[in-house]
């Protein structure tokens, strides 16, 4: 029987608590729970046709801001140097009618001069994945990711309404389950269920949530080289604290098209509109008068969505890729649900010689917030709570490493990461939290 095939690209998310794995989707359809289906929509294992892969990596380094502490407190900001640990294992199953991955990656940092309960800091992630070929033209692949991480992931954190500060714990699972069907031999359709659990610690515990969310899209073959796609999205955010109102569901459309200028060459486009909808305020009919934010009678929000993006693989193992999107973005603030996004991101991967190598990543999002509400109806709504008006969120990470392989099993790594987090707001000087932060290291890696 022929077999269904999904392709998948795998890329790595370099942080200060080492190196987390995480497996992206060649999806180009980029709404905010698209962004954390990326990471279980890869393969879960290291990339290989090998059963059994292993790796571990030591590293040593300085960081200058381990506590993400922002540089308008009045405390001296801590710096420290630290020694970490990273073994991932996986394993991969390839067979007639099914293929299964799993991976488990495990990362613990000790900051010496720290000197707290939480000098010792670890990660642990878990993704899975299996896809079972019902017939030539069916498929069906169940996913599901866990992390568990004492540090942020900044790129995966601002686009789920999560600030990218340091926090106690966080804990973010999702599943999914996927459905491929070829119709005709040039008409296809994905359809994809998802569910995201976001759980945080400390001071961050207004923003945990849970998501359920489905996604349809049809695409059709016009040539060999281009694909256009018609897709549907529809996601539901439910607050665990009622009293912040900040409950919402999303409906998007788009349209875009993919397409090979060169075998080495992909390009990615979508246009659409985002329908957002506030529905948690309801929760206080009496706080607002009639008509108002809490009467139910809050007009949808309609918003532009595009993303675009595009890849070239100009060498064997060497490439670049690049994309651009704007879109809707859950919020990390306690008294909005939601800010527009502008997100840019860059990645470069070169070998100089087979053993020498550079990979370098880039990326920014800016968060705009606009008001939903007057500072006496915030002040109605969430008493204590303080106006801030107006304002941006700008998340800005660099991230670099150069290696060398000694041996197909070991190689040494000499690294640095730049993040920047700004949050500038209008009223009663809303911009506490903004930090910077440095971190370079040298390690060994080996690998089976």
């Amino acid at each position: 029987m022929a077999k269904c095939r999904i392709h998948f690209i795998a890329l790595g998310q370099s942080i200060c608590i080492p190196v987390l794995h995480f497996f992206l989707a060649g999806f180009a359809f980029l709404f905010s729970v698209t962004e954390l289906f990326s990471q279980v929509q890869g393969s879960a294992g290291q990339g290989t046709t090998k059963p059994f892969t292993a790796t571990v990596a030591l590293r040593e380094g300085y960081d200058s801001n381990p506590l993400t502490q922002s540089y308008q407190s009045t405390q001296d900001i801590q710096s420290s140097t630290y020694t970490s640990i990273q073994p991932s294992l996986g394993y991969n199953y390839t067979g007639l009618q099914a293929d299964a991955a799993v991976r488990y990656d495990f990362s613990g940092t000790y900051y010496p001069s720290i000197n707290q309960q939480y000098d010792i800091q670890y990660a642990q992630t878990l993704v899975g994945r299996y896809t079972y070929a019902i017939d030539p033209r069916t498929s069906v692949t169940l996913a599901n990711n866990f992390l568990y991480t004492e540090q942020p992931l900044v790129a995966q954190f601002v686009q789920a309404g999560i600030a990218p500060t340091f926090n106690t714990s966080t804990i973010n699972n999702l599943a999914t389950v996927q459905g491929d069907y070829r119709v005709t031999d040039r008409l296809s359709m994905i359809t994809r269920w998802n569910n995201t659990l976001v759980y945080l610690g400390g001071g961050q515990a207004n923003n945990n949530y849970m998501n359920n969310g489905a996604f349809q899209q049809f695409r059709l073959d016009f040539t060999p080289e281009t694909v256009g796609t018609f897709s549907f999205d529809y996601q539901i955010y439910d607050y665990d604290n009622d009293n912040t109102y900040r409950d919402n569901q999303q409906a998007a459309f788009s349209i875009g098209a993919d397409h090979v200028f060169l075998p080495t060459l992909f390009f990615s486009g979508r246009v659409g509109l985002q329908l957002n909808d506030n529905f948690g305020l309801n929760d206080a009919p009496t706080v607002i008068g009639s008509g108002g934010m809490g009467s139910g009678e809050q007009e949808i929000g309609v918003n532009p969505f595009a993303s675009i993006s595009a890849t070239w693989n100009y060498e064997e193992k060497s490439f670049v890729s690049a994309g651009f999107s704007a879109q809707v973005q859950q919020s990390n603030l306690t008294t909005s649900s939601d800010s527009e996004a502008y997100t840019l991101n860059f990645n470069w991967d070169h070998y100089f010689t087979d053993k020498f190598s550079v990979i370098q990543s880039f990326f920014v999002n800016l968060a705009v917030f606009t008001p939903e509400l007057s500072q006496s109806q915030t002040q109605a709504l969430y008493p204590g709570a303080l106006y801030l008006g107006s304002g941006q969120q700008t998340t800005v990470t660099y991230q670099c490493k150069f290696a060398y392989e000694f041996y197909p099993y070991l190689a040494a790594e000499l690294g640095w990461s730049y993040t920047s987090y700004g949050s500038y707001f209008d009223e009663n000087n809303g911009n506490g939290g903004s930090y910077t932060r440095n971190q370079v290291y040298v390690g060994l890696r080996g690998t089976y």
